[in-house]
């Protein structure tokens, strides 16, 4: 029989339930050691815990190390489950003792050992950190555009803060693909992705980036992973409209959103398969957030097969 553990992580402690009774210990291995002296086999507990980045990496490590089996609870579901049970307070004591019991929601094909692709941690890490830097900037232009241009000494000191930060981006990105390139792997699957029309350097870097964490994932796995799989409310007479779950990988959407836009002029495939849906009277909307899930599983393939990518139709 499985025993399912609920674990609540935060930055120095993590907080443990396993069912009858609730603990908090330190968030590194003699805290995860603690765990496993919870339960009388450790090849039948399952760990439910919630991935927050850095904070959850070690544990991640340690059950990777010991074969341990997780589910790992994204935290717009968590948030969810929550509200699905009423839950009002938030504590870590609660949130450990809800994780366990999300364990009703738990299917067979949810419970894996973790792989830590530690090249990938890097990448993440760094681009976690490009992005802050991004927004630092986007800040700096929109405070640029609120003052007076009376105020030369101000204008000047924010567009040397901007020179500065474009300076800092520009470094960290050739920091990331030179790290990228160093493995010949990964070299050839970024060399091939960027043989698809509208994908950039950047892009690539990103789902390249998103692609190593997810290693078992197949392609429906993916794009709810991305948070681009569909769903519908119906309920009685009341027929919803379909629309994506957006659960997880937003930073990577909202980066597909210009190369998908380019696609459809640009790659003879993602335009061919958009014009046919608007050609059904699909809304352009939803054409255009299925043609992103293309573009994805289209990066996906050749990410997996190193292949460049192949136009439609051959042009003579």
């Amino acid at each position: 029989m499985k025993k399912y553990i609920g674990i609540d992580i935060s930055k120095s402690s993590i907080d443990v339930y396993d069912g009858k009774q609730s603990y908090k210990f330190e968030n590194n291995e003699i805290g995860f050691q603690k765990i496993v002296s919870l339960v009388s086999d450790i090849s039948n507990a399952t760990f439910i815990f919630e991935p927050t980045g850095v904070y959850s990496y070690p544990l991640t490590e340690f059950c990777d190390k010991h074969s341990i089996a997780c589910v790992m609870v994204g935290p717009k579901v968590s948030r969810d489950f929550a509200r699905s049970l009423k839950a009002r307070s938030k504590t870590d004591k609660i949130d450990a003792k809800l994780l366990y019991k999300y364990q009703c929601q738990v299917e067979s094909n949810m419970i894996k050992v973790p792989k830590v692709n530690y090249h990938a941690i890097e990448i993440q890490e760094m681009l976690n950190v490009y992005e802050g830097i991004q927004l630092s900037k986007q800040k700096l232009k929109n405070q640029l555009e609120s003052i007076s241009k009376k105020h030369k000494d101000l204008i000047r000191i924010i567009n040397r803060m901007i020179k500065v930060h474009e300076k800092e981006a520009n470094a960290l990105f050739t920091k990331m693909e030179t790290l990228l390139l160093k493995d010949t792997t990964m070299k050839n699957k970024y060399e091939a992705m960027l043989t698809i029309p509208s994908i950039g350097n950047k892009s690539a870097l990103y789902l390249i980036s998103f692609f190593i964490k997810y290693p078992l994932a197949n392609a429906k796995e993916l794009t709810a992973l991305v948070g681009l799989d569909p769903i519908i409310r119906d309920s009685g007479t009341y027929k919803g409209k379909q629309r994506i779950s957006k659960h997880g990988g937003q930073q990577l959407r909202n980066l597909l959103f210009l190369p998908t836009l380019s696609s459809l002029k640009h790659n003879d495939r993602i335009k061919e398969f958009y014009t046919r849906l608007t050609t059904k009277a699909k809304p352009k909307k939803l054409a255009v957030i299925a043609a992103m899930r293309k573009l994805v599983l289209m990066a996906f393939s050749i990410f997996k097969s190193e292949q460049n990518y192949q136009p439609l139709l051959a042009k003579i």
